[in-house]
């Protein structure tokens, strides 16, 4: 297959894109939903938008017509999928009810079937992916596209509601480094990392703690997809709080290289120095602020909240190899 072949067919589905439009009446909402059929060489595709609202929906996928007008047959599947537009994280239970070939029913396996599949597209779309030989249903498809004949049209019938959930878990995972602000960081290992289901209101219950998988200076866990926040922590360094994370369709830059940074370490080269001491000095004295949060928690070395000149102290202690800091 050549890559100019496959670039177009992302790129024609990327154009296709349409805002949804959301309804408060009756708490109902619509959506906007972009059609993919492709042959299993993606030389006939065929593309098409509706709009739909929640519940059990209908969908005709039709094969594009030949210069006389006639509808072209497809021999193999190549692309199969439906686009909710928008709406990744609000989507709850999908169902695919039924797949009808030409006005015959096609036998599949719904358990196969991939809600909210990554389409290789930077948005929130939300796709049913029934097979796609890029996608993610490629090694274990619910049907035997290759086998499907395609004379007009495909009908695929399914149930959605923004209730509950659908979509099996999602992968959500990142490194954790020191000495980040140098030429030569490194993978911190022995760190503790846990995510909570985010809240709007930044509590967050013990029971819903979900605790990652750690291998040296990486970590993952498999999660329903939502907005979680994520805590990485190690003796000796300032806890790392990293709020509102996406786990979906792939995985989020913001766990990508997470710096943390052992207390008095503020600058975040590895070391405790001079260098630390007057950046410190210089918040306490209020003549210049710390880049972030984290920078004040890297600086507060006797954890009490505050940073202040009892940290000063701490830091130039250690900086002068007088007292290690606890």
């Amino acid at each position: 297959m050549k890559k100019k072949t496959i670039a177009s067919l992302l790129t024609a589905l990327a154009v296709c894109a349409n805002t949804a439009v959301c309804v408060s009446a009756e708490k109902k909402t619509v959506y906007n939903v972009r059609t993919a059929l492709a042959s299993s060489d993606l030389s006939l595709q065929s593309w098409d938008n509706i709009t739909i609202s929640e519940g059990q929906n209908t969908l005709t996928f039709t094969t594009p017509k030949d210069g006389k007008g006639d509808y072209s047959n497809i021999k193999g599947i190549g692309l199969l999928a439906i686009d909710l537009e928008d709406c990744y994280f609000d989507i709850g239970t999908v169902r695919v009810d039924s797949i009808v070939v030409d006005g015959k029913p096609l036998k599949f396996n719904s358990d196969a079937v991939v809600y909210g599949a990554d389409d290789g597209a930077n948005n929130n779309d939300f796709r049913i992916e029934l097979f796609n030989s890029f996608g993610e249903t490629k090694n274990d498809p619910p049907f035997n596209a290759s086998s499907v004949t395609v004379n007009e049209k495909v009908e695929v019938t399914f149930t959605f509601s923004t209730e509950g959930y659908s979509g099996g878990t999602r992968r959500i995972g990142g490194n954790v480094i020191e000495k980040k602000k140098t030429s030569s960081p490194q993978a911190l290992k022995g760190c503790s990392v846990s995510l909570n289901r985010h809240k709007k209101d930044g509590s967050a219950s013990p029971d819903e703690e979900v605790t990652c998988t750690v291998s040296g200076g990486q970590f993952y866990a498999d999660v329903e997809r939502g907005y979680y926040d994520v805590t990485i922590s190690k003796p000796g360094y300032a806890t790392k709080r990293i709020e509102n994370v996406p786990a979906g369709k792939r995985m989020p830059s913001e766990l990508k290289n997470v710096d943390l940074r052992a207390y008095g370490d503020v600058n975040g080269d590895g070391k405790i120095n001079i260098t630390d001491v007057t950046l410190v000095a210089a918040y306490v004295k209020q003549v210049r602020m710390f880049s972030d949060k984290y920078q004040f928690s890297v600086a507060d070395v006797n954890h009490d909240n505050k940073v202040n000149i009892t940290d000063v102290t701490t830091i130039a202690a250690a900086a002068k190899g007088l007292k290690k800091i606890k």
